[in-house]
This record gives C-alpha cells, structure tokens and sequence, in this order.
C-alpha cells in the first residue's frame, strides 16, 4: 500500500494527463494518509477525487483503501475528461488493487456513479454491477454494499470488496457469488433497460468463467 501512496505523491502518467496526489496528509492514525488526487494536464489541473489508505497495524488489522469524493467530469486545459469507464478510472483501481494483498479491502464510493448506482438500488448482486465486476477482476471475492453507511459517519454509498486470505475462502466466495448471480439471472432475464442488459452480460460472463 505504500508504494502505491509513494507513485502518486510522484505522479502516474496516462494517455497525455498526470494523475497526483496535490495533497497528502497524516489521517487519524499514524499508519493512515489522506490524499487530495488531481488530474493534471497542459494548460491545468483538476481535482479529481479523495484517497483515504490505511497501511495495516500487524497482526490485528489489515490494509484497506477507500477512494471517494469522486468528480465525474473534469475540465483540464480547456478539456473535458470522463472519470468513471475510463483509463484514469482503472488506472486508480488496478493500483490499489494490486497493492492490496490477501485479506485487505478497498471501498470505493458510487453515488456519482450513475451506472452503478442504478444497479445497486435494484438489488443487483455488486459483481454484476459496472464497478463490482471490475473488482471482481482485480481478485476481490467478497462484497458489501453501504448503500445505508451505518451511524451516518462512513460517507456517501459505496461498495466494499475484500480479497480472500486463502483458496479456501476464496471458492467459497465464489460459490456465494454464483449462487446470487444465478439468482439474479431468474429474476431478471428478461428485462430489456441498457443497465440491466449490461449487467446480464457480466453476469453470464463471471458464470462462464467460474
């Protein structure tokens, strides 16, 4: 998680704009940061989203991350740049993915995700969702969903993804995660709104490959 803190604080470089943290800031706790991350580009920069990463406290608590605060669009330089669906979007999530190792979790908020959103508040299992599936990618298993943050003191709605501690817990994440995409499936096959199509097709997607 800290090699992943340290390349922002110097800068990621994607298709012709830089993603950086602008501002970086001891959290709560000596092994937590907080981090202002900015799009920048010629001609200016943008803010683009917050970063709030806990490095862990061995043996008791793992590493996570949670991304919020997101800005769906951004102007840069006289440029309007798209957030969500977009390389600076995966670029963000396979880092702290990557950086993230079993055990750890990430939360990543989805109120200005419209996509996301929409699937989550009909029910929807979260990896067939837009950003679940990308999490499910990245090798997180388990899901929760803070559509109602508990105590109104976690921020906006966001979904939680945890990465299994061994392969055990991971086959049986995955059955879980079969069983409500399989149900999911009965229920909702045959409606025909571009979010619910989309998501059928992840669904159908992860059931092949599992």
């Amino acid at each position: 998680m800290m090699e992943a803190v340290m390349k922002l604080t110097e800068g990621i470089d994607v298709s012709g704009f830089t993603i950086k943290a602008g501002k970086v800031s001891r959290g709560r706790f000596k092994e937590e940061v907080n981090l202002d991350i900015y799009l920048s580009g010629e001609g200016g920069a943008a803010l683009l989203l917050y970063v709030k990463a806990f490095y862990g406290r061995w043996p008791h608590y793992y590493p996570w991350v949670e991304l919020f605060g997101f800005r769906r669009n951004v102007s840069v330089g006289g440029s309007t740049v798209k957030y969500f669906d977009s390389v600076f979007e995966d670029t963000l999530l396979s880092l702290f993915g990557g950086a993230l190792e079993p055990g750890g979790s990430i939360f990543v908020e989805y109120q200005e995700d419209w996509e996301t959103r929409k699937q989550l508040e009909r029910g929807f299992p979260p990896p067939v969702s837009r950003l679940g599936y990308k999490l499910l990618e990245l090798g997180f298993t388990w899901f929760k969903d803070w559509y109602f943050p508990e105590g109104f003191l976690e921020g906006g709605m966001k979904i939680q993804g945890d990465k299994p501690v061994s392969d055990e817990e991971r086959a049986r994440h995955l059955e879980r995660v079969k069983g409500e995409i399989k149900l999911f499936l009965e229920r909702h096959h045959l409606e025909s709104e571009e979010y619910v199509v989309r998501a059928i097709g992840r669904a159908r997607e992860i059931l092949r490959r599992l």
